[in-house]
């Protein structure tokens, strides 16, 4: 294995999502009321909470080198900032078990993709729509879909 300047080791499978996570949920916030400007604040902690997650487990069993480990810390503190500015505990929840969620199937063994944190992004977008989970999980699926294919 040849470490990589990112903290990344190369030649490893990817094991985390290789699709923006910020940029799938500001798709799914289009066309929704604006209310407060939470969407992009959210958006903006799950780019960090993602780049973060990149640096630890992006790559494969022990790919993270030391200055990986600290860039992924610093990232996830940023992540809790930013969404802290919210002043909402159920964004904190949520973006918890997106961490559990991802560093479990991890642990087994197993990537992590976008249609495991479908749920979770569709979960932070119905905090901020209100529209309910059923709708707000489509969003993210077409948004995913439109980001990974190209729009219909």
């Amino acid at each position: 294995m040849v470490r990589r300047g990112k903290g990344l080791v190369e030649g490893t499978t990817r094991r985390t999502p290789g699709i923006s996570l910020e940029a799938i949920f500001l798709r799914a916030a289009e066309g929704l009321p604006e209310r407060d400007g939470r969407a992009e604040v959210v958006a903006h902690a799950l780019g960090h909470l993602q780049r973060g997650f990149d640096a630890h487990y992006g790559f494969g069993p022990g790919g993270a080198t030391d200055d990986g480990v600290l860039v992924g810390d610093n990232a996830y503190a940023l992540s809790v900032e930013t969404i802290a500015r919210l002043d909402e505990p159920r964004f904190v929840a949520v973006a918890g078990r997106m961490i559990r969620d991802g560093a479990g199937r991890i642990a087994s063994g197993e990537s992590v993709t976008v249609e495991t944190w479908t749920p979770h992004l569709a979960g932070l977008l119905d905090i901020v729509s209100g529209e309910g989970a059923d709708g707000s999980e489509e969003r993210v699926r077409l948004a995913a879909r439109e980001l990974r294919d190209g729009p219909e």
